[in-house]
């Protein structure tokens, strides 16, 4: 790894660090910006602090690996999702104290909050979209329409929409009071690996296994933009402005695309192996990876507003 694969201009690698024992699954920050959380093959969660030289915090819970962690909008929950078929929300403490949720009944991919920080959403292999109340652990709803396992799910901002993604090659739309699907974009040449949805609620965005960012105008329900940045990608986020997209690809690379340009702005390649995931924090200065490597970066961003 040499220097200049760690800086840019306006990329400058703030942390490099390693406590999990076996590759990262999911990284969330903490709303207020002090502290992020990330998952792991390895069945454990550990929570690290922005600043350099404090302690981390592990915490293990799941029996199988887990894959999906964050936090709730308003700071005071974690959630994760695991093959162990559970659910667990966590108060993010040294004591770090967990409820389970038995969700499904296959490895669940993915766990998101809704806005109000009341809900969550859970996605399976069992092809189905749970919704649940955390405080009272109460099954709310299905959202039921793949056919295949659920990669991701997302709440718009205004908690009325839900995104999902899927290996049957579809992006589906649901309204969250009615249950149904709204509308089902099929993807050809691969399956989606993760999806991010734009702040307006307009737009989502969708890595793909063959390597694609694809971008979607829900309320257009036509493909947008079409980008090729990998061999495989396997993760992508919104930067809260929607001026940027920030992507992972198992070429080990993290990609910065300039979305008003359309094009890729900056590629790093500090990590050994693929990049399994990427996250911006809330204000989008800075932002964080994972790998196969076991490593995380966290990156000051820079980015023009």
């Amino acid at each position: 790894m040499s220097e200049s694969d760690l800086t840019t201009e306006n990329l400058v690698l703030k942390l490099n660090l390693k406590g999990h024992k076996k590759p990262i699954t999911g990284i969330s920050f903490d709303p207020d910006g002090r502290q992020f959380a990330s998952s792991s093959e390895d069945k454990s969660i550990m929570i690290w602090n922005m600043r350099e030289n404090v302690r981390s915090y592990s915490f293990v819970g799941h029996s199988d690996i887990v894959t999906a962690i964050e936090y709730s909008p308003n700071g005071k929950l974690l959630a994760t999702s695991s093959q162990d078929q559970t659910v667990r929300i966590w108060v993010p403490t040294l004591v770090g104290t967990s409820t389970e949720f038995r969700a499904h009944a296959a490895a669940i991919r993915t766990v998101t909050f809704s806005p109000g920080s009341d809900k969550i959403l859970t996605g399976s292999n069992d092809k189905s979209i749970k919704l649940w109340n955390v405080g009272h652990k109460q099954f709310l709803t299905s959202f039921v329409g793949h056919n295949n396992w659920v990669r991701r799910v997302q709440f718009s901002s205004n908690g009325e929409t839900v995104v999902s993604c899927s290996d049957d090659q579809t992006v589906r739309v649901w309204d969250v009071r009615s249950g149904q699907c709204v509308h089902v974009f099929k993807v050809s040449k691969g399956s989606p690996t993760g999806l991010s949805l734009h702040k307006s609620g307009s737009v989502v965005a969708v890595s793909m296994d063959s390597g694609s960012v694809r971008l979607y105008d829900i309320k257009a329900k036509k493909l947008q933009q079409h980008y090729v940045l990998h061999d495989s990608t396997t993760s992508v986020c919104w930067h809260p402005t929607a001026n940027y997209l920030l992507t992972s690809g198992k070429d080990g690379k993290v990609i910065v695309v300039d979305v008003m340009e359309g094009r890729p702005l900056y590629t790093l390649q500090g990590h050994n192996g693929a990049v399994t995931y990427v996250q911006f924090n809330t204000d989008g200065e800075y932002f964080a990876s994972g790998g196969i490597d076991q490593h995380i970066m966290v990156w000051k961003a820079n980015l023009v507003k």
